[in-house]
C-alpha cells in the first residue's frame, strides 16, 4: 500500500495559527501598557503585520481584548471534574501551579481587572459576569467537599467562593511584585479559611 502524503496545511490551520500569535502578542502588551496604554498599532508593530491584517482578524480593540480575556476561562475545562474528584482545595492548588508558567497571562490579567473595574471600561460588563460565574462555580464545589466532609467550614458556600477569588487575587498581585510563593500563600489560606478535613 503507498504511503499516504502528509496533510496539507489548509488556510484555516494558518488562520489559527495568526490568530493566536496575535492573542499571545496582545497578551503582552495589555500585560506591560495596560489595555487603554496599549494599541493595535504597536501590537501590529510587534509582529511586524501591516494594521490591516490585525484587523482582519480582530476588527476592533475591543474584540481582541476579549479574545485574550477568553483564554483564560478556557484554559480548565475540567476544573469541576477535578474538584470532585480530588477536592477544592487540591483543584485550586493545580491552577495557582500551573499559573507559575503563565506569569504574563497572569499580569495581563491583574492590570486589565483593575482598569475593568470602571463602570465605562470595555471589559467591565465581562468582568463582572467572570466573577459572578466562578463564584457561583466555586460556590458548589465547596458544598460538593462539605457535603462530602472534605471541607468542615459551615459557612455559606457562596460566601466562601468570593472570599477565595478576592484573595486568590491579591495572592497572585504579590507573587507578580515581590515573588512571594503563591502556592504556599493558598495553601495556607484556604486551609484557614475553608477548615479541610485531615
Amino acid at each position: 500500500m503507498p504511503d499516504t502524503p502528509p496533510a496539507r496545511r489548509g488556510p484555516y490551520a494558518k488562520t489559527a495559527e495568526r490568530r493566536l500569535e496575535i492573542i499571545r502578542t496582545a497578551t503582552a502588551v495589555f500585560a506591560s501598557y495596560g489595555y487603554r496604554g496599549g494599541s493595535l498599532r504597536q501590537i501590529a508593530a510587534q509582529l511586524g503585520l501591516p494594521l490591516t491584517t490585525l484587523m482582519h482578524h480582530f476588527p476592533t480593540k475591543s474584540a481582541l481584548l476579549e479574545a485574550v480575556l477568553d483564554q483564560e476561562d478556557a484554559a480548565d475545562p475540567d476544573a469541576e471534574g477535578r474538584a470532585r474528584h480530588d477536592g477544592f482545595m487540591p483543584m485550586v492548588l493545580g491552577i495557582v501551579e500551573r499559573n507559575l508558567g503563565r506569569r504574563e497571562l497572569v499580569r495581563m490579567f491583574s492590570v486589565v481587572s483593575a482598569e475593568a473595574t470602571a463602570p465605562d471600561h470595555e471589559a467591565h460588563e465581562w468582568l463582572l459576569r467572570r466573577y459572578a460565574a466562578v463564584t457561583v462555580d466555586y460556590g458548589r464545589m465547596i458544598a460538593f467537599d462539605q457535603a462530602e466532609g472534605r471541607i468542615r467550614s459551615r459557612r455559606d458556600p457562596v460566601q466562601l467562593a468570593g472570599l477565595v477569588v478576592s484573595a486568590w487575587e491579591g495572592v497572585q498581585i504579590r507573587w507578580l511584585a515581590d515573588g512571594t510563593d503563591p502556592v504556599a500563600a493558598m495553601r495556607t489560606l484556604l486551609a484557614a479559611l475553608l477548615d479541610p478535613a485531615d
